[in-house]
């Protein structure tokens, strides 16, 4: 379940108060012993926290992944059955000749596989599992925070080939075929629908994946900055006490970002929906 405004804003000045004693347990840092338990802990709940938001970044730029991959492979299916509406088109002459309809059988056949083929590849590994946004059963869960909110990325739940049929034996199938509605499953109109349904919803669930993970990202590296500025790790030693400086300044900065992004958010501005806050929406 996604958080709350006010639940957020409790987060978002625990955060800050977080920041603030990093910045002072580093200054220390400078003049004291080397670290007793208590530090020790401490770096073991922010090396926790970092996980916490890297995971909530994985499983985006997974959905990412997934959504790419079903993009392209029901754009495929969009061109195969382009092809294939001209060749069921010319399969229901009931005047060509029979050596022609075989031909036109086989090249029906072949984008029929065209179409299994494409579908198969919009299967993607995500973490210990694998998606498939056209043919999965079920919907993808993505989360969207560090407190167990989440979405789903819907599948389109298609069946195999959009149950086109595997031959058509006559003009009077293929004639059928084109005879359909678009709630009728099997025909090529309902084809049609559902492949142009699933680029249109794909198309918004990719803006919406894109702007949380650009978000995800931005905080992840925040709080591994800010982590290694209060551990004095990597790139933060105490050789490069400039370094840390500005690795601390802009972790404080991120916050208070969020925390500006909020107070306008929580004031009913909704040209914040898609902005750095959106990640705890």
């Amino acid at each position: 379940m996604a958080l709350t405004i006010s639940s957020y804003v409790q987060s978002v000045q625990s955060s800050q108060l977080n920041a603030t004693n990093a910045s002072q347990n580093v200054s220390a840092s400078q003049s004291t012993a080397p670290a007793t338990t208590q530090n020790t802990a401490t770096a073991s709940s922010s090396s926790r926290e970092s996980e916490r938001y890297t995971a909530v970044q994985q499983s985006q730029a997974n959905a990412k992944t997934a959504i790419s991959a079903a993009s392209s492979a029901n754009k495929e299916i969009g061109n195969s059955l382009k092809q294939v509406r001209e060749v069921v088109t010319k399969l229901a002459d009931d005047s060509i000749s029979g050596k022609e309809r075989e031909k036109l059988q086989a090249d029906y056949q072949k984008l029929r596989e065209n179409i299994v083929a494409s579908q198969d590849k919009a299967t993607v590994k995500t973490g210990d599992s694998k998606t498939n946004l056209l043919r999965d059963d079920k919907n993808m869960t993505v989360s969207t925070n560090t407190r167990g909110g989440e979405l789903e990325v819907a599948s389109s739940k298609s069946a195999k080939a959009l149950l086109l049929p595997e031959k058509i034996t006559s003009a009077a199938q293929a004639k059928a075929l084109l005879d359909g509605n678009e709630q009728q499953a099997g025909s090529l109109a309902n084809a049609e629908k559902v492949t142009s349904s699933t680029a249109s919803r794909l198309k918004e669930t990719d803006k919406d994946i894109s702007s949380r993970l650009e978000t995800s990202t931005a905080v992840a590296k925040s709080v591994q900055q800010l982590e290694n500025a209060k551990n004095g790790a990597g790139s933060l030693s105490a050789e490069k006490e400039q370094q840390k400086e500005k690795a601390l300044e802009f972790a404080r900065s991120a916050a208070e970002r969020i925390k500006n992004q909020l107070e306008g958010l929580s004031g009913g501005n909704s040209k914040n929906n898609n902005s750095l806050l959106s990640l705890f929406n």
